[in-house]
């Protein structure tokens, strides 16, 4: 039975199967359901069950900081800016990840942008030609694996001003980058940042991390009630 498939009838999987429908009810019976329908409920269950177990294993083998939770924070700023212009920012070999992020956020259906238009959409309103005053708060996804690099901390610092909300992925806990986020998501973590260290894993492990936290959020997993979200402590 794979997930998001409809529910074939029993003659059909009875057919499939070269056994009779009284032959399937009664081995449902004899597992303890009352028919079919039972069965075929309580399985679909225990599928979406451990599929959302399964990622949270393998969002703890990718995220250093992981807790519980953390996944329906990044959910619900998502949900909440769904309607609005999302904005990625990164430079050198994450701005390779920000223009992934786009990319796969704009296959979900969400309007996002790069930094390049991050500056834009600051500096001049739409269609206004004049300084930006009143803008509309949303999101800002910033990677940066130093996260020390001064243009995104420039744009996060600006971002924050406005009342975005600021969701990081970053090799250090401790960085500047870390402090000024909503929500951080240290990768591949290291008090030190070797730049030129070969191999170099934190760029493709944040692409695995944005994906399951993608897929958290595409099988609509609970999230925590609507309220401020932060760092512990924050």
């Amino acid at each position: 039975m794979e997930r998001g498939e409809r529910r074939g009838g029993i003659q059909q999987i009875a057919a499939e199967n070269y056994v009779s429908s009284t032959f399937i009810i009664k081995m449902c019976k004899r597992l303890g359901f009352e028919g079919y329908s039972e069965l075929f409920y309580h399985l679909s269950q225990t599928v979406g069950a451990s599929e959302g177990s399964a990622a949270a294993v393998r969002l703890r083998d990718l995220i250093d900081n992981y807790r519980e939770g953390m996944e329906g924070e990044f959910c619900r700023l998502l949900g909440r800016f769904r309607e609005q212009k999302i904005f990625t920012d990164g430079r050198g070999f994450s701005d390779l990840v920000a223009d992934y992020f786009v990319q796969r956020l704009a296959v979900c259906g969400f309007l996002v942008f790069n930094q390049v238009h991050f500056y834009d959409f600051m500096i001049f309103q739409e269609g206004q030609g004049r300084p930006a005053t009143n803008i509309d708060p949303t999101l800002l996804i910033a990677i940066s694996q130093s996260g020390e690099t001064e243009p995104v901390l420039n744009d996060v610092r600006a971002a924050r001003q406005r009342g975005f909300r600021i969701v990081s992925f970053t090799k250090r806990g401790d960085s500047a980058l870390a402090g000024l986020s909503d929500l951080c998501f240290v990768v591949d973590g290291s008090k030190q940042t070797l730049m030129g260290g070969i191999p170099n894993h934190f760029f493709g492990r944040v692409i695995l991390a944005f994906e399951e936290l993608m897929g958290c959020y595409l099988r609509g997993e609970p999230v925590e009630p609507e309220g401020e979200t932060g760092k512990e402590g924050k």
